[in-house]
């Protein structure tokens, strides 16, 4: 037999398999963000962080980030910094877990938080303003009580427009009018 012919044959029987583009994207991704990759399937391991079936827009975020690497998505810079900024928030979230001065802080931050808001629905209350413009700062309020006791923080945008309704507050409170023609001190 002719050498050649069985080489011939052999060559046909092992067909070369060309990988698709997707195969080819989730090889690159596996390549440029595979300690990523590991980083966000730990963080959605971890039931403390990520609740079984939590339909929490910001857990949605992040299985969607991680299924974006690991089924072949081009990877854009926003995508990139976005993972960046969730496994980052993730690590800032287990320091504060497991250090127990952190921890103090931000309860001691919390306790304090919490007292001058409600220091500022009496005076609310005080002030005797219309019902429609109480209940809208009160519903102000209460948004920045729920991220107060979920996050611990408040922005600096949050801080000043209480410190607003505080000084607000406290000159109609000295003021002792209803409007400019009644003073509700008399009645």
């Amino acid at each position: 037999m002719n050498p050649y012919v069985v080489n011939l044959k052999a060559m046909k029987n092992k067909t070369k398999v060309v990988p698709s583009k997707m195969e080819k994207q989730v090889e690159e991704n596996k390549v440029k963000y595979g300690k990523r990759i590991k980083q966000l399937s730990a963080i959605i391991k971890d039931e403390s962080y990520i609740p079984e079936g939590s339909t929490n827009g910001y857990h949605e975020f992040i299985f969607s980030m991680y299924k974006a690497l690991i089924q072949g998505r081009k990877i854009t810079p926003k995508m990139e910094l976005a993972i960046t900024n969730i496994v980052k928030s993730y690590a800032k979230r287990l320091k504060e877990n497991n250090d127990p001065k952190l921890r103090k802080q931000k309860l001691d931050y919390i306790d304090t938080a919490m007292s001058k808001i409600h220091m500022l629905k009496r005076r609310l209350y005080e002030c005797k303003y219309t019902p429609s413009y109480e209940s809208n700062s009160e519903y102000f309020l209460e948004s920045i009580e729920k991220q107060v006791h979920k996050r611990g923080s408040l922005t600096i945008k949050q801080r000043k427009a209480l410190n607003k309704m505080y000084k607000q507050f406290t000159k109609r409170i000295e003021k002792g009018t209803l409007s400019k023609k009644e003073s509700w001190h008399s009645k």
